[in-house]
């Protein structure tokens, strides 16, 4: 079982306990909830499990300063969630995973792919934290425009996706 599957599982389990009636956050499109899903199987932590993360928002056409035939863009950032370390010397401490991404297999949810690129900010000084870089792929799912950032590093406003018990090495998704 990859690693990512810990995070499917986590989200199956959400939809499981959907009650009809009961209001859903969650407003995207079923071909967006599957590519989100079969992205995350891309992600291989290179330790342990991690849980991937992702922020996806549409972004609608200006009727300003649009042609005719313009479509939404969804636009969707994906990354491995950071762990927090609990107990120990290193109480708090926010780890990021280190991960292998397959980019052909990443390619290959697109049905078309007119960009993909991979943009680097490195850190000014020592604090790796500040260190950012993603790969980016636009193109076409099932018709639909899409703009894909993979994050190397979680963004700094999300919080942990894992907590680890320096104690007994239990893991527990937050």
């Amino acid at each position: 079982m990859s690693h990512s599957d810990f995070d499917v599982q986590y989200h199956m389990s959400k939809l499981e306990n959907w009650q009809p009636g009961e209001r859903r956050r969650d407003a995207r499109p079923e071909w967006m909830t599957n590519l989100i899903e079969n992205v995350a199987e891309v992600f291989e932590p290179l330790t342990g499990v991690a849980r991937v993360g992702f922020d996806c928002r549409l972004q609608e056409v200006d009727p300003e300063n649009c042609s005719p035939g313009d479509q939404p863009l969804w636009v969707v950032r994906m990354y491995l969630g950071r762990n927090e370390l609990v107990g120990g010397p290193e109480d708090g401490r926010q780890v990021p995973m280190s991960f292998d991404l397959d980019l052909e297999q990443l390619q290959t949810h697109f049905a078309d792919v007119d960009e993909f690129t991979w943009s680097v900010f490195p850190a000014d000084g020592e604090d790796i934290v500040d260190d950012q870089s993603f790969v980016t792929v636009s193109g076409l799912v099932e018709d639909n425009r899409v703009r894909m950032h993979v994050f190397a590093v979680a963004p700094q406003e999300v919080a942990p996706a894992m907590k680890t018990y320096q104690s007994d090495g239990r893991c527990e998704l937050t």
